[in-house]
């Protein structure tokens, strides 16, 4: 044997041992909170003047027939992860990414039945029509695949400050297809990119142990969760969901589309509120509580946000670009019409802040109460972010 090839082969070796070693470590300390190790510079007050840090986050999902529940539990919980990260200070710059693995229906053998529905991007809108648009069937999960693809078919954030997150989650064996791209492999290449890799096992624990999914994580560096996932698509209404849903179209009408994508944009805000309205007034109403924070900004569609973020520049602009209402305007007129939905905005968004935080309280209880105890898929990927951001300098109020 060459030289080349024995340190390849031992540098290989070492890296399974490791996996195997972390992964009791993983299992003992799955869901335990983490000390924060800093202060943000943060003033979390003044929002407005907070400096922004990315946090990139891929959720990659079993789409095969027996994971129906599941894509319904993501379905029904993508607006209240978005809500809890809200608290996060700095207040993160998010993105979320979207793969698929397990149904044949939609790719090939060639390519490991996977598909890349959205590359990682801050249009929360556009993801969330994308995942109701899922449906599953049979097929192969092939785990370490879909963890290759996460990484080489997604645009991660460059930003040396940034929180870049894999969620994997599945019901079948991790090592399906490991003489193609084995999980070991490449969570350990994931961690070297920085970037942390945690699985969720749809099933009872010690089975997704024995299926190699704790082993996952340990490799990945994150945690590894086993869900019901049942329990995510549980619908809880409160009182104050019938307001939220009136402060929503409140506040669209602070929204003000420009250039070639605004009518594109605010038609797909729209189309999203009635989709969420349609699955109960309990989604409804998360996604306007999600609505209603930082995280959720349109800069590419609307003047309001991209101003506000410098992206746009109001003076430089071609009448052209602008809205209807605002051609013609002299540019002090354009600024105030532009200020003024902003301060609008701004005051709606703090009463759904409040309303929201209202409802939260009731929901905490209440789904306590529902879940007997069980882990809901929300569970697990809001506890294992918080805990993962805090090790990176983020604060939650």
């Amino acid at each position: 044997m060459s030289v080349r090839r024995f340190l390849s082969a031992l540098s290989w070796t070492t890296v399974v041992v490791v996996c195997v070693i972390l992964t009791a470590r993983t299992i003992a300390r799955a869901g335990a909170a983490s000390r924060d190790p800093m202060a943000s510079a943060c003033d979390p007050i003044a929002t407005s003047t907070c400096a922004r840090r990315p946090i990139d986050l891929v959720i990659c999902l079993d789409t095969s027939g027996s994971m129906e529940a599941l894509i319904d539990s993501a379905r029904a919980r993508l607006w209240d992860i978005v809500t809890s990260l809200s608290s996060a200070r700095p207040i993160p710059e998010l993105r979320v990414g979207l793969l698929t693995y397990g149904s044949p229906s939609r790719s090939t053998p060639s390519h490991g039945w996977i598909v890349r529905q959205t590359d990682l991007s801050s249009d929360l809108d556009s993801v969330y029509a994308k995942m109701m648009s899922f449906s599953t069937d049979g097929g192969d999960e092939f785990v370490g695949w879909v963890l290759h693809d996460a990484l080489i078919q997604m645009n991660w954030s460059r930003d040396p400050r940034a929180l870049k997150l894999v969620f994997v989650a599945g019901n079948e064996s991790a090592d399906q297809a490991k003489d193609v791209f084995d999980f070991r492999r490449e969570a350990a290449l994931a961690r070297q990119k920085g970037i942390i890799v945690n699985a969720i096992y749809a099933g009872n624990r010690d089975a997704g142990v024995q299926e190699r999914w704790a082993e996952v994580a340990s490799c990945g560096g994150g945690n590894y969760t086993a869900i019901d996932m049942q329990c995510g698509t549980v619908q809880i209404e409160t009182p104050q969901d019938k307001i939220l849903i009136e402060l929503n179209l409140k506040l669209n009408a602070t929204y003000v589309p420009y250039g070639a994508e605004g009518h594109v944009g605010a038609s797909r805000q729209a189309e999203q509120d009635v989709v969420a309205r349609s699955a109960g007034p309990a989604s409804a109403a998360s996604r306007v509580a999600a609505k209603g924070t930082a995280l959720y900004q349109n800069t590419g569609w609307d003047l309001v946000d991209a101003v506000e973020r410098g992206e746009k520049k109001l003076e430089e602009m071609k009448e052209s670009e602008l809205p209807p209402p605002m051609r013609g305007m002299p540019a002090p007129q354009r600024a105030q019409y532009l200020a003024q939905k902003r301060t609008e905005r701004a005051a709606i968004q703090k009463q759904i802040a409040e309303v929201g935080s209202e409802r939260e309280r009731i929901l905490k209880d209440a789904r306590a109460k529902a879940s007997g105890g069980k882990i809901a898929l929300d569970d697990a990927m809001v506890g294992a972010i918080r805990e993962q951001a805090k090790q990176q300098g983020f604060k939650f109020e």
